[in-house]
């Protein structure tokens, strides 16, 4: 398995990762694909094809995350990124895809923070089973809960991270480093709903 960058290695999977990103997730949820790339551009999220490169390559998922340049995060706090968005193709789905992309994501934000919003678990939400089965994915890939639950682009999360760690000072202070303040509060207009002791 291998990540590549759509914009650097990967320009040949730049239309399958689109494509896969307009079907995989609901539209309140999209940021549009302008500001993705304009945010790809001055270096503050990646837009990543998951390849299986068993043979012959394999376009089998996609994973964009908000970086922030190096030295960029205040003093005393580590680099931030966060997954923005995880698919595995539906055809695929199943086959280990999403397990072996996630240990490479993980391997690849090393030693910095690494923040994951998952949909809160919600037995009256219609997806709760999905919901379950999600929250469960990731923590069975080596994430932990931190307590940690927001509001943000009209859906509310759970946020889970490698080492169960980050406040939401630091994930709103993130956000608005990356997006701006103005961008940050149009399209994500985050609120915490709680924090477990």
């Amino acid at each position: 398995m291998k990540l590549y960058d759509v914009f650097k290695d990967g320009k040949k999977y730049k239309e399958k990762v689109y494509e896969l990103y307009q079907e995989a997730f609901p539209e309140e949820e999209k940021k549009p694909v302008g500001m993705l790339e304009e945010l790809a551009r001055r270096g503050m999220l990646e837009i990543l094809a998951v390849v299986d490169d068993e043979g012959a390559e394999r376009f089998v998922g996609l994973a964009i995350n908000m970086t922030e340049p190096s030295r960029k995060a205040p003093e005393g706090e580590k680099e931030t990124a966060l997954l923005d968005y995880f698919a595995i193709s539906p055809d695929v789905r199943g086959g280990g895809y999403g397990s072996k992309a996630l240990k490479l994501l993980l391997e690849r934000f090393s030693g910095k923070t690494y923040i994951f919003e998952v949909e809160m678990r919600d037995e009256a939400a219609p997806n709760a089973a999905e919901r379950q089965r999600r929250v469960a994915f990731y923590l069975r890939g080596g994430l932990k809960e931190t307590g940690l639950f927001v509001h943000a682009y009209d859906t509310d999360f759970e946020i889970l991270t490698p080492d169960g760690k980050v406040t939401y000072e630091q994930y709103v202070g993130f956000l608005t480093r990356v997006m701006g303040e103005a961008e940050m509060r149009q399209v994500v207009n985050p609120t915490l709903l709680r924090k477990n002791a």
